[in-house]
């Protein structure tokens, strides 16, 4: 009998997709090693935010930002 360990026999989603709220970039990250910094625009999440995608679609999400932040800009802040 061959033995397997536990994160082998009982695989875990470790990955995810991180999406920047300030720029919209979509940078894959481990779930314990989270940034603290996006590596597109270098803002830091704890002032701008971010949103963890388990799905395909963070690309959506990604431009959904860019449109919020189209919207603020063009009536000066208010979405």
């Amino acid at each position: 009998m061959n033995h397997v360990p536990a994160a082998v026999a009982d695989p875990v989603v470790s990955h995810t997709n991180l999406v920047c709220m300030s720029c919209g970039h979509i940078q894959p990250v481990q779930r314990d090693q989270l940034p603290s910094r996006c590596e597109n625009c270098s803002n830091r999440f704890t002032v701008s935010g971010y949103l963890l995608d388990d799905t395909t679609d963070a690309e959506e999400l990604s431009q959904e930002v860019l449109d919020n932040k189209a919207i603020a800009r063009t009536t000066g802040g208010r979405l």
